[in-house]
């Protein structure tokens, strides 16, 4: 179960460990920020592709084989990325090594939905999202540590022993999907798989909820490095900054299992994302410092680690035939998420642009989970 926890938690080992990198690498290079940001961007595509294109695989093929082949792409691609000779080549290897751990985080959702149910789902996505909160506490200082140590390389580095340590340990994984319970589809089926889950109404907008929730906590990623600066902290505080807002979406995720169901915790999430987005907003529009913003963020990201467990169980409750596909939607669309809030943190006036970005992503939260719970296609998922 342990191991599941990890492969869940790729995303920030390879994006938030990157950040405090990206200043040092855009001196090596002799770039500009932006240019380097473009990895950051380049790994959300890559990780929605894989989860898009490897969930279905595993529905057909079973879990573990595939789950070994993205973790041996996934070691090649973080020893190529410390290797690039220049930013576009790491901008296009980036694509590769998010595409390979999207495929470690697919399948560990799915085996979980292989292997429990109901209410057990729910604790045993409380329990592997908890690493998921816990990487981005410790992932951003472990960048910052071996970017002063070894330059833009250390987290490239420490993502290729990260990559071997999983691969080695997942030889040992057994597989989740019988034979008899998987899938037999070419493409066109593929497709239909695709089809039937967007017509699963509960099921899509839950993912679509949890995308916009997710939109908060890359938000916070693409503006921290920002706003310490802008508040007159020095670069060293981002990786601390990072890794203090991820206790609390650990937290959350942990916190999730309490509250009985998928759906009372959706609509904890929506409440309580909706209320803090307006203080939010009042902080960064007033200026009203750094520590006020903390406080605000701390509390969203909260929320959004109560989702990432609550949303993620009622959803693939109502998908448990398409537990691959639907698995892969849930993950690409987060990131999909991230990739387009990422830029939008820094148009125009950055305090302004940010607050309207956590507000709407708090609304759709907020309607993406009315709609997920009032439909009537279906019962419940979180119900046997």
């Amino acid at each position: 179960m342990s191991v599941l926890g990890l492969l869940t938690a790729l995303a920030p080992v390879i994006n938030n460990m990157f950040s405090p990198a990206m200043p040092a690498m855009a001196a090596a290079y002799g770039c500009e920020q932006a240019s380097v940001q473009l990895g950051l961007t380049a790994a959300m595509l890559g990780l929605a592709l894989g989860q898009l294109v490897i969930g279905p695989w595993s529905d057909r093929s079973g879990r573990r084989r595939p789950l070994l082949w993205s973790l041996v792409l996934l070691v090649v691609a973080s020893a190529a990325c410390a290797l690039a000779p220049g930013i576009a080549t790491f901008v296009a290897l980036r694509v590769v090594q998010g595409l390979a751990a999207g495929g470690g985080i697919v399948i560990a959702r799915s085996v979980a939905t292989d292997i429990s149910r109901g209410n057990e789902l729910i604790k045993t996505l409380a329990f592997i999202n908890v690493f998921n909160g816990l990487a981005p506490i410790v992932t951003p200082m472990l960048g910052g540590a071996l970017t002063a140590s070894m330059g833009w390389q250390g987290p490239m580095a420490g993502m290729l022993v990260v990559a071997v340590l999983l691969l080695v340990a997942c030889f040992w994984v057994h597989e989740s999907l019988p034979a008899e319970r998987r899938v037999s589809h070419d493409l066109r089926t593929t497709l239909l798989l695709y089809k039937e889950v967007f017509a699963n109404r509960p099921c899509i907008h839950t993912i679509l909820h949890q995308g916009a929730a997710l939109a908060v906590l890359f938000g916070n990623i693409a503006a921290t490095p920002f706003l310490v600066t802008h508040y007159g902290y020095e670069p060293s505080v981002i990786g601390y900054a990072l890794g203090t807002n991820g206790i609390f979406t650990a937290m959350g995720a942990g916190a999730a299992a309490a509250m009985g169901s998928g759906e009372r915790g959706m609509r904890i999430t929506s409440a309580g994302l909706l209320s803090a987005s307006i203080a939010m907003a009042v902080t960064l529009v007033g200026d009203l410092g750094f520590w006020p913003y903390e406080i605000c963020i701390s509390v969203m990201l909260f929320f959004v680690g109560v989702t990432l467990t609550s949303s993620s169980g009622y959803a693939m409750e109502s998908a448990r035939n398409q537990a691959g596909t639907a698995s892969a939607l849930l993950g690409a669309v987060g990131f999909v998420a991230g990739a387009i809030v990422a830029p939008l943190m820094g148009l125009g006036n950055m305090l302004v642009s940010a607050a309207v970005v956590y507000v709407v992503s708090a609304v759709l939260t907020q309607v993406f989970c009315q709609l997920a719970l009032t439909s009537n296609s279906s019962q419940p998922p979180q119900k046997k």
